[in-house]
C-alpha cells in the first residue's frame, strides 16, 4: 500500500480509519497526523493549534512540506475553508458523525440554550465546534454576539476553563466535552437542539488523485475497509476504544465514556450538499469572501468511489 492517508490522530472520529489503514496495509501503514490541508499544500496551522498527544504527531512541524496526502479526513468545516481556493478538492463520503452538544453549568443559571444569553461560552475558533455553537444559538433565537464567545485551544484547555469557572458552557468535540462534564459532575447539563446542525467527518481527496487509476483503486479499497471497520466497532465498541487509546494517549475510561457520542456510519450523507450550503455562509463570512452557490458546492462532492466500494463488497 502506497496510499498516503492523513487525519487528526487525536480525534475520536478517526477510529475506523485507523483500523482500516492498518488492516489494508497489513500493519505496515497508519494514518499520518494532519488536516485536509495536506491534500492541497495549505498551511499546517491546525496541527500546531490542536492538542497533539503522540510522539509521531509532535514530530510533525507546522513548516512540513505540503502536500503529502492522497486522502484525508476532516469535518466539512475545514474542507470548506481550504476548498475555497482549491476547488479540485472532493468529499467522498461520511466516515463518522459526531453527536455534538453543549456542556454547561447548571449553577450558572443554564437550563436551556436560550439561557446562554450573556454567558461565557468556550470553543475552538474556526472549527466545527464553533460552527455548531452558532447553529445552536440560531435555532434558539440567539446570535453569536448574544453570548461572550471565548476562543480557546487546545481542546482540554476548553474543558479546564469550564471546570475552573472561567466559562459557563463549552462547545467542543469529544473527549473534551466529556472531560468537562466529568470535571463538574452533577452541575453539568448537556444541551442539544434536534435538527439544529448537521456536519460530517468525511474522507476527502482531489480530482487529480481520483483520476489516477492506481490511486483510485486503493482509495476504493480503503473505503471498503472503512465500511467493514464501521460495522466492527458498532458490534464491538471496545475495539474502537482500544485503537483510540493507542493513537491518542487519552485515558481509556474517558474514551469509553465519550464513545457513544459518535456514529461510525461510513455512509453517503443524504443532506451533505444542504450542509455545505449552510456552512459555507458561515465560513465565507470568516474568510471575507462571498458564499459559493449551490451549484459550485455540488461539484465538490464525488460519491462514485463509495458506490464502487459498496458494489465490490
Amino acid at each position: 500500500m502506497d496510499l498516503q492517508v492523513y487525519g487528526m490522530r487525536n480525534v475520536m472520529e478517526q477510529a475506523t480509519t485507523l483500523i482500516a489503514v492498518d488492516t489494508m496495509s497489513g500493519g505496515k501503514a497508519t494514518v499520518h497526523h494532519g488536516s485536509v490541508a495536506y491534500l492541497v499544500g495549505g498551511d499546517a496551522s491546525m496541527n500546531a493549534a490542536a492538542s497533539i498527544n503522540t510522539d509521531a504527531a509532535r514530530a510533525i512541524s507546522a513548516e512540513a512540506a505540503l502536500p503529502l496526502a492522497d486522502v484525508g479526513t476532516n469535518y466539512d468545516t475545514q474542507f470548506l475553508r481550504y476548498s475555497a481556493t482549491h476547488p479540485e478538492m472532493r468529499i467522498l463520503f461520511c466516515v463518522t458523525r459526531g453527536r455534538y452538544h453543549i456542556v454547561a453549568r447548571r449553577s450558572a443559571g443554564i437550563a436551556s440554550v436560550k439561557d446562554l444569553r450573556g454567558k461565557r461560552v468556550g470553543t475552538f475558533p474556526r472549527t466545527s465546534s464553533s460552527y455548531y455553537l452558532s447553529r445552536e444559538l440560531a435555532a434558539n433565537g440567539l446570535r453569536e454576539n448574544d453570548v461572550e464567545i471565548v476562543g480557546l485551544a487546545p481542546i482540554f484547555e476548553i474543558s479546564k476553563a469550564l471546570i475552573d469557572k472561567r466559562v459557563d458552557a463549552i462547545s467542543i468535540w469529544e473527549p473534551a466535552a466529556q472531560a468537562g462534564k466529568d470535571g463538574i459532575g452533577d452541575d453539568a447539563i448537556e444541551l442539544n437542539t434536534p435538527g439544529a446542525s448537521d456536519h460530517y467527518f468525511n474522507l476527502n481527496s482531489t480530482a487529480e488523485k481520483l483520476a489516477n487509476p492506481g490511486k483510485r483503486r486503493q482509495i476504493v479499497e480503503l473505503t471498503r475497509h472503512i465500511i467493514r471497520a464501521s460495522k466492527l466497532v458498532k458490534e464491538k465498541p471496545h475495539i474502537g476504544c482500544e485503537w483510540l487509546e493507542k493513537a491518542t494517549g487519552y485515558e481509556r475510561g474517558l474514551i469509553d465514556r465519550a464513545f457513544h457520542q459518535h456514529d461510525y456510519c461510513a455512509c453517503i450523507a443524504p443532506n451533505q450538499l444542504d450542509v455545505l450550503v449552510n456552512q459555507d455562509q458561515w465560513v465565507a463570512q470568516e474568510q471575507g469572501r462571498a458564499p459559493r452557490t449551490r451549484q459550485e458546492l455540488a461539484t465538490l462532492i464525488d460519491n462514485s468511489v463509495y458506490h464502487e466500494a459498496v458494489a465490490g463488497l
